[in-house]
């Protein structure tokens, strides 16, 4: 059956990106966010102002979508309960549970036989030290909360024996975290896959990514690994996706340490920030791949037409420089594309928009675009 209306759980820069190709394809798009200008609301999707476990905006979904999607992790499980009873969510509720909760995301990794780094479940009463013993796990680390942390938030770096008890002591008794281990790695790479309903699979090349404080700052396409460490990546993300039954899309963010192994650090089952380049650069975007998935539509293999890195513009930007003119001097240049997301207000380390620039001369781009935005 044909499918002409999308409901989408979240506004920020994730649903207006998806948004603005469903609705340019001539779909139909409503989307719950509780904040009065959401980045969706500057599209033609309809905004419902309510909260995520409001069950009469749900009930509005229910009514005029024919399928439902999300932007975001941290949905209320009993909303998704509430939806998935009465119409189709993509991707299902099961793996928006597996990527809320990172024990089960990396035991599902394990399961998968898929390496993941050597982890430990932890609370402020558990012994560090004894635990750290036990594992066999070697300092550095880093202790992450299991729910609701992201772009570094809820992370906490022990380098030393010297800062346990100080880091420790900055824990919440309350809270369930996981120590992981700090990884050596050579790359930082995300692999963009998607499957649709007939079971068919389609992936984009691996992007690499740099992060700065624990936030993306630069992605690069094509990601600059061997063949065969492509082919391997692509690979462990179709087995992830098989063995779950993913209809949509997923983002595995995956290291490659010294020896050459393939770690899998997280997953996100929506759109990510890595592949906004490929708005530009490929043949498809991801956002294209998701809508056409949603709605049922035909899909062409992803393929990159232009080598591109992508650099995140956040909100220390416009605190600290004439924004207005170094924008405007970056959206003139040839092969620069600025996306701004029209958030309402700049805030340290929010993403605020970002800029996608065609080069085959990466690392000087990176160096001239960082003296810009930086």
């Amino acid at each position: 059956m044909k499918k002409n209306c999308i409901g989408i759980l979240g506004g920020g820069q994730l649903c207006q990106m998806l948004a603005e190709y469903l609705t340019e394809a001539g779909k139909n798009v409503y989307f719950i966010d509780p904040s009065s200008d959401p980045p969706a609301k500057h599209t033609k999707a309809i905004h419902i102002q309510k909260n995520y476990d409001d069950f009469k905006a749900l009930d509005i979904l229910i009514s005029e979508c024919d399928v439902i999607t999300y932007e975001f992790e941290n949905i209320p499980m009993e909303s998704l309960d509430y939806l998935d009873k009465k119409i189709d969510i993509f991707p299902s509720k099961y793996i928006l549970s597996i990527s809320q909760n990172r024990l089960n995301e990396k035991s599902n990794f394990m399961k998968c036989g898929i390496k993941t780094p050597s982890f430990f479940k932890f609370d402020k009463d558990t012994n560090f030290e004894r635990e750290l013993e036990k594992t066999n796990i070697k300092l550095p680390v880093i202790i992450k909360t299991n729910t609701l942390g992201y772009d570094g938030k809820g992370q906490y770096h022990i380098n030393s024996k010297d800062e346990i008890i100080k880091k420790i002591n900055l824990l919440d008794k309350n809270i369930e975290y996981i120590v992981e281990e700090k990884i050596d790695f050579i790359k930082e790479f995300s692999v963009i896959i998607g499957r649709n309903h007939n079971k068919e699979i389609y992936c984009f090349e691996p992007i690499e990514n740099i992060h700065k404080n624990g936030i993306l700052d630069i992605s690069i396409s094509p990601s600059r690994i061997s063949e065969s460490i492509k082919n391997k990546s692509i690979n462990l993300a179709t087995k992830f996706v098989e063995k779950n039954n993913l209809i949509g899309i997923l983002t595995i963010e995956m290291f490659l340490d010294k020896k050459n192994n393939i770690l899998f650090n997280e997953i996100a089952p929506r759109p990510h920030n890595s592949g906004h380049l490929t708005r530009e650069s490929h043949s498809i975007s991801q956002f294209e791949m998701l809508g056409k998935i949603l709605v049922e539509e035909k899909i062409q293999k992803p393929r990159v037409e232009k080598n591109a890195i992508m650099k995140n513009i956040l909100g220390d930007f416009f605190i600290n420089k004439n924004y207005k003119n170094v924008i405007s001097e970056i959206s003139d240049a040839p092969d620069h594309f600025v996306k701004m997301y029209h958030k309402e207000e700049a805030k340290i380390g929010r993403k605020m928009g970002h800029v996608t620039i065609f080069t085959n001369d990466i690392e000087n781009t990176i160096v001239k675009i960082n003296k810009l935005i930086d």
